[in-house]
């Protein structure tokens, strides 16, 4: 993969913590941040792979390009079932005209609070030198038939470091300013528009979140049809009870 930003993907993590993490969210038990970034590094990390051993690529060097829809499913039926809350989100459902994709916002309550995170181990693929090129534009008559991919305009806007925990563990903690740079950079690729509004189109990131919390898409795959295709995760203990 030839990415416009140099990162490197997360790595999985013991199962006998993750087990005891899904247990402390099945019992509506506080989690520690510490908690929470240990179960989305896991789930992030096995959505990756799973979904790169199904098209028989290398995790290292796969893009998931429109994989999203499929990654989404797989993660939403997972934290549902250890009792997490999520949200779905397709973002041409919320903003149209712009770049489609599938992503998942969820709430966590913690020690420190309610914490609201987004999982999204396949926005990486919108970070190819290739597509994050200017020569990507297509402007008929002034305007947007076309854009670079979203990594371009996280490049253009000088905010790599904020997103780059993304691109690396799939899941950030969705915070206004992760939110802002996020949210811009797919409202920024919007079609039909004056080439010169481009640079208009932004949103607050407390907006960003208030629209990815309110809204609720539906998942294009069944706990069925991802079970066929060997793409379901389950909960450890769920796997271990199935098992018997």
């Amino acid at each position: 993969m030839d990415k416009v930003i140099d990162f490197n993907i997360n790595s999985n993590i013991d199962n006998s913590k993750i087990s005891q993490i899904e247990q402390l969210c099945e019992s509506n038990t506080k989690l520690s941040i510490e908690d929470i970034e240990t179960l989305l590094s896991n789930l992030s990390y096995l959505v990756r792979k799973k979904i790169a051993d199904y098209e028989n690529k290398d995790i290292n060097n796969y893009l998931y390009t429109n994989k999203c829809d499929l990654a989404q499913s797989i993660i939403c039926y997972y934290l549902n079932k250890i009792g997490v809350n999520v949200n779905p989100i397709n973002t041409n459902e919320i903003m149209p005209g712009i770049c489609g994709h599938s992503l998942t916002v969820a709430s966590f309550d913690t020690l420190e609070g309610e914490k609201k995170y987004l999982i999204d181990p396949t926005y990486l693929q919108f970070f190819s030198k290739e597509k994050c090129d200017k020569n990507k534009f297509v402007i008929i008559n002034d305007k947007v038939c076309l854009t670079p991919d979203p990594g371009y305009f996280v490049i253009e806007s000088n905010s790599e470091k904020i997103i780059e925990p993304l691109l690396e563990n799939g899941y950030i903690e969705f915070t206004e300013e992760v939110a802002k740079v996020y949210g811009d950079s797919f409202f920024k690729t919007k079609q039909g528009v004056p080439f010169d509004q481009i640079n208009n189109n932004l949103i607050t990131g407390s907006n960003y979140i208030k629209w990815f919390f309110y809204y609720i898409s539906n998942l294009s795959k069944t706990e069925e049809e991802l079970s066929n295709m060997d793409l379901l995760i389950n909960p450890i203990n769920y796997e271990k009870g199935n098992s018997k």
